[in-house]
């Protein structure tokens, strides 16, 4: 058990004050990840939007067929179904898609 009497805090601060007397700062290192975290909207993730895009469009139109053909044993769920239908099932199926593609592009990996 820890205890103030200990001197772990002590040990911890002396290696945090070491590591922070190494360090080296390098302005060019700094200048570069800066210019990227600026790079707002690029052709890569222009690409990637649209083929994304495309591809949950082209995918959403197909999920229509799909679940008019489903069939529930559980009378909730088939209430549920028939409530939404299958064209409302597709819009949300494609807003989540849509959605997943607007959180994930705009991540940079520097």
């Amino acid at each position: 058990m820890m205890t103030p009497e200990d001197g772990f805090d002590a040990r911890l601060n002396a290696a945090f004050e070491k590591a922070d007397a190494e360090i080296v700062l390098d302005e060019r290192f700094t200048q570069r990840v800066e210019s990227r975290l600026g790079m707002m909207l690029n052709p890569r993730t222009m690409v990637l939007g649209g083929a994304g895009a495309s591809g949950s469009a082209l995918a959403a139109t197909q999920l229509e067929n799909l679940a008019e053909g489903v069939v529930f044993d559980n009378p909730l769920l088939t209430q549920v179904f028939d409530v939404v239908g299958g064209q409302s099932l597709v819009a949300i199926v494609f807003a989540l898609l849509a959605a997943t593609f607007v959180y994930i592009l705009p991540g940079r990996r520097i």
